[in-house]
């Protein structure tokens, strides 16, 4: 079954490359990839040339042996087979990649507004803050504001030290009750986070996976891909109606069904 461009674009948003597809998949389904000699391998080929689509058998292989080289994974020997297993520095790379649904969501209660003035002739140092506001789930409400939910003090005052960001920099906090104009605050994160559009996906999600009409990888990519622009928001602060929940637990069921795939191919 081939990807189609959108399932093929959401696995691209992810992974964004074979070294790191491949890794993915060993990292997943572990020893099953290498139980039964070959198969399991080739089964991973087969599957990372249809999602990806331009990729070629001598391309595959020669990128499998570039993994080994970059100590992303290693063999193991089990039961007189070798199977591939993924390494420490393996797995850091996939954890700075995948996005992980947070179970718990710690939250203090407080809304911050993260406000700055840096000077002109510092656009790069600015671009740079900006770049970082954004890794942390901050959004920009109007020029040089952003607001974020999760206290960002620490993080902000250590990466300002450590790249000499100059200009000021204010963070200030309202409660979960504020307001920001006439709006609510809860309104306000639907509008900013745009959680409307973010729900209908999982909507959209979910009901793929009920009916299974794309390959179990294509699936697991196409919740990967909404996570990634999930901003995970306290409990507390999503809308009546949110499916985050349910689409992730669609995605365990797949995720298992498609382990299990390995185990008896």
């Amino acid at each position: 079954m081939r990807s189609n461009p959108v399932i093929r674009d959401a696995t691209y948003k992810v992974i964004g490359s074979l070294v790191d597809l491949l890794i993915w998949q060993v990292a997943l389904v572990g020893a099953s990839v290498g139980k039964k000699g070959s198969r399991g391998v080739y089964k991973a080929f087969q599957e990372a040339d249809q999602i990806l689509e331009k990729v070629n058998s001598r391309s595959l292989v020669a990128t499998w042996h570039q993994i080994f080289k970059k100590n992303l994974l290693t063999y193991k020997k089990r039961q007189n087979l070798y199977s591939p297993q993924i390494t420490e520095y393996g797995k850091k790379r996939l954890n700075e990649i995948i996005p992980s649904y947070q179970k718990l969501r710690p939250w203090d209660k407080r809304i911050y507004l993260i406000t700055y003035d840096i000077p002109e002739e510092k656009r790069v140092k600015r671009d740079l803050l900006r770049s970082f506001l954004l890794r942390l789930n901050s959004r920009l409400i109007q020029e040089s504001t952003y607001i974020n939910i999760y206290n960002p003090r620490k993080l902000l005052s250590d990466y300002v030290s450590e790249h000499n960001i100059p200009g000021t920099i204010i963070i200030s906090d309202i409660g979960q009750d504020g307001g920001i104009g006439e709006t609510t605050i809860q309104d306000f994160l639907v509008r900013t986070y745009s959680l409307e559009k973010l729900n209908e996906r999982y909507e959209d999600f979910i009901n793929n996976a009920k009916s299974k009409s794309s390959s179990y990888v294509n699936i697991l990519f196409e919740y990967l891909s909404i996570l990634k622009d999930d901003p995970q928001l306290p409990f507390e602060l999503l809308p009546k109606g949110w499916l985050g929940d349910k689409a992730y637990a669609y995605y365990m069921e797949i995720k298992k069904i498609y382990i299990n795939s390995y185990a008896a191919a």
